[in-house]
């Protein structure tokens, strides 16, 4: 299995501090919420999902498609949100089978999907199962082109004290993109700006405007996602709002990291 990355990712290191101690690990399952290059993928269109807030952004609220690239991973919400200083910007190595991925991945947001179910258990479940949510491009690589057929890949991680995006200084944590056409890097610097929503994706239609709320009693934790029948809803202030339906012919799947398929 191939396993190249497509972004290298500026080192924040302190110099002289290059020991590779691990501040979490575990095994599960790896699945996908998002993609910044294919937006529109296995039926389902990204573009709400690249423009929400991440967890490791609270004061600047900088987007997915602010970052920029689609190594952002999300961990365990409840863990993560203990102590964002501990987990934000750290590198995340993943192993398939025993095999280590040397994707330059980076802990950027919470998954609240990964913070539920068994840890011991090897039998997936879409509403609860312990592991990390990827961009759809990481977990079609991780799993040799099967992101669309499975959906999930089982996975294996440690999360390294190696800070490789700083969130706490947006001006400065720059991105160096790898062009493999053109064998160049460019620097991409995110920028805070308003985000709007008038694109309407293709594979899903807007249902109703985002200050309805929807009458689904899920435990409703802040920018969370679910599926309420064919729709796609986000958690805005404790109140699930409706973002997208499904067109004809897709069902909306994945419990708390919801996609059309």
């Amino acid at each position: 299995m191939s396993l190249q990355p497509m972004v290298a990712v500026s080192l924040l290191l302190t110099v002289g501090t290059f020991a590779r101690s691990i501040i979490g690990s575990g095994q599960g399952f790896g699945t996908y919420y998002y993609d910044i290059e294919q937006v529109e993928s296995c039926g389902t269109s990204f573009q709400y999902q690249n423009k929400g807030g991440l967890m490791c952004s609270p004061t600047t609220l900088l987007s997915l498609d602010q970052i920029n690239t689609n190594y952002v991973v999300a961990m365990n919400n409840t863990q993560l949100g203990m102590d964002l200083s501990m987990y934000c910007g750290r590198r995340v190595v993943v192993s398939i089978n025993g095999q280590q991925s040397d994707l330059q991945l980076f802990i950027g947001d919470g998954c609240q999907r990964c913070g539920l179910g068994s840890s011991v258990s090897d039998i997936w479940n879409a509403e609860g199962a312990p592991g990390l949510d990827f961009s759809y491009t990481v977990l079609n690589e991780l799993s040799d082109g099967n992101a669309c057929t499975a959906g999930h890949v089982a996975i294996s991680w440690e999360i390294l004290d190696e800070k490789i995006y700083d969130f706490d200084n947006s001006s400065s944590a720059i991105i160096s993109v790898y062009d493999s056409t053109s064998s160049q890097t460019t620097a991409v610097e995110p920028l805070v700006q308003c985000l709007t929503q008038t694109e309407s994706p293709t594979t899903m239609t807007i249902d109703t405007p985002a200050t309805q709320s929807t009458s689904f009693s899920a435990v409703c934790s802040e920018s969370a996602w679910q599926c309420d029948g064919d729709a796609l809803e986000q958690c805005v202030k404790s109140v699930w709002h409706p973002r997208a339906t499904c067109m004809a012919g897709h069902n909306c799947e994945g419990g708390s990291n919801p996609y059309c398929i």
